[in-house]
């Protein structure tokens, strides 16, 4: 018998009576999904209702409208141990910020023997959508189709951009990842680009909150978030490959470990839980301490934190930590 609900319309929901959980994927592309999803909301409050969508943006947008009726859960790339698990079905367990600070050297040589280096060049490579599986030789032209879909068709309709400004976009985002993040500002890449800087911001700002590209603030003080004092990165590692391959492993290096601070920090102003400093990479503020992070190969010095409480090189091509240094590899546990 089909429950009674007064609030059902018959011609639409008739689902109801059969489901207690349904699913719905690519929403953003239904007429009036916003109103849809509010009314199916609304009429039946015992059903679990997941919806989802390549356009982030539409999501982002529309779970801020329905914020009283939808919990928005924000779906990060896979970390290094899931890239593990899932390419390499190696199991290693996942330690929070605080156990790994706490305690890397004794993790990082109890699990040396699980960890391959090479796997983790492939992570920073490939690893980072799961989509990459058994389309390994295709999956960076995937990776920047995806990205191209977001940049010219996904932002232009969530900010009612004009055709014209389609090519500038696209330029924006190669000027993005052709220099370096300390080379980008938002006043020059606005005139290279012949956009408006007000709306340049903007539209790094939702770039940023989707994962495409990933900022960095010089300082947490409100006058210098206004002045808009910010280093720009791609998204993550993987992108940086599908350009340039290696060609810019220590902005790949760093771009990594801020993608997890990011993570780790899931701060909603602009990550102002990680500053870039005058010396060193990042400072990262956490529960009641700051840490400092300077990123680099195996044979980066530590003279840039020297004397620094709680300052810790990173350093890629090492295995095992051993006094402030921790494994790059290791931030792909948290």
């Amino acid at each position: 018998m089909a429950k009674d609900n007064p609030h059902r319309n018959s011609n639409c929901y008739n689902f109801y009576d059969y489901f207690t959980e349904f699913f719905v994927d690519e929403i953003h592309r239904g007429e009036d999904w916003k109103e849809n999803l509010k009314a199916i909301i609304d009429s039946f409050p015992d059903l679990k209702l997941v919806v989802s969508g390549s356009s982030s943006l539409d999501l982002y947008k529309g779970a801020a409208e329905l914020q009283r009726r939808v919990r928005k859960i924000d779906m990060s790339g896979l970390s290094f141990r899931e890239y593990l698990k899932y390419a390499k079905n190696i199991d290693v367990p996942a330690f929070t910020f605080d156990e790994l600070i706490g305690n890397y050297r004794q993790i990082s040589y109890d699990l040396s023997p699980k960890i391959d280096p090479r796997d983790f060049k492939a992570y920073l490579d490939h690893g980072f959508y799961p989509y990459f599986k058994g389309k390994e030789s295709v999956y960076h032209t995937l990776l920047l189709g995806n990205i191209r879909k977001v940049i010219l068709e996904d932002l232009p309709t969530f900010m009612n951009l004009q055709t014209s400004s389609l090519s500038k976009l696209e330029k924006m985002f190669y000027f993005i990842a052709k220099n370096q993040p300390s080379e980008l500002n938002y006043r020059s890449l606005a005139e290279k680009i012949n956009i408006s800087k007000d709306l340049l911001e903007s539209i790094i700002f939702y770039l940023d909150k989707i994962g495409v590209l990933s900022i960095a603030i010089r300082s947490n003080k409100l006058n210098d978030i206004f002045r808009k004092e910010f280093k720009v990165f791609l998204g993550n590692p993987n992108i940086y490959y599908a350009f340039w391959g290696e060609e810019k492993i220590g902005t790949i290096r760093e771009s990594f470990v801020l993608n997890v601070l990011k993570k780790v920090s899931k701060s909603q102003v602009v990550h102002r839980d990680i500053i870039l400093p005058s010396y060193g990479d990042f400072i990262f503020r956490h529960g009641d301490k700051s840490y400092l992070f300077e990123v680099g190969w195996s044979g980066k010095t530590g003279r840039q934190i020297e004397g620094i409480d709680n300052g810790f090189l990173v350093k890629d091509d090492i295995l095992i930590g051993k006094g402030n240094e921790i494994p790059l590899w290791m931030f792909g546990l948290v």
